[in-house]
């Protein structure tokens, strides 16, 4: 007749009786181990499960707004300082932009980019300067011959708190170029991570 074995897990703990109990150590380690690793598994399960729903509540921020397509091509231009309304908008997911003026729906990391053609009798070209509230963050500068026109781009990384403004400002006495359905400036962006 074969020795009877009788196996019990009991709350994590294993208990072999038999006449043979040379494996019970052996036994009792394995469980322990696999106890290890199915709680370190559930600990990145409710990880994972914890980041997908951030980011299923994260909202999405972004727009893009360049002038009319029926704007009159040739030079705009300003005797004080103003910020450009680019009226015709393309997107604006979450409603943070209007009338040439984004404000910040939530806190976060963002990026705005700025696309201008410059169109001068004289060099150089101090162009539009992309402000987040009274902070200047970035200033095209375009330098070309009398009579050409010039392309510039730039864009902004920057962290913003609810309530700040991004806006593009056009100094007093300067000027740029635009033309009928060309979209040759642009002002855009989008949120990259809520914080």
């Amino acid at each position: 007749m074969q020795p009877a074995v009788l196996v019990v897990l009991l709350g994590g703990c294993l208990f072999v009786h038999g006449e043979e109990d040379t494996y019970t150590p052996d036994l009792l380690s394995m469980v322990t181990k696999l106890q290890t690793k199915v709680q370190t598994l559930q600990t990145k399960v409710q990880t994972l499960e914890s980041s997908q729903t951030q980011q299923q509540n994260s909202p999405s921020v972004a727009f893009f707004a360049t002038f009319p397509r029926n704007l009159q091509a040739g030079t705009i231009s300003t005797e004080v300082a103003s910020t450009i309304s680019y009226t015709e908008v393309v997107t604006n997911v979450g409603n943070g932009y209007n009338a040439g003026v984004f404000t910040a729906p939530v806190r976060g990391l963002y990026v705005f980019h700025l696309t201008m053609f410059a169109s001068l009798v004289s060099p150089p070209f101090n162009g539009p300067i992309l402000k987040k509230n009274t902070e200047e963050l970035v200033n095209p500068l375009v330098l070309h011959t009398a009579g050409n026109s010039d392309p510039a781009t730039r864009i902004a990384v920057v962290t913003l708190e609810v309530g700040d403004r991004v806006f593009v400002e056009i100094p007093a006495k300067t000027h740029f170029f635009d033309a009928i359905g060309e979209k040759l400036n642009s002002f855009s962006g989008f949120l990259i991570s809520p914080m």
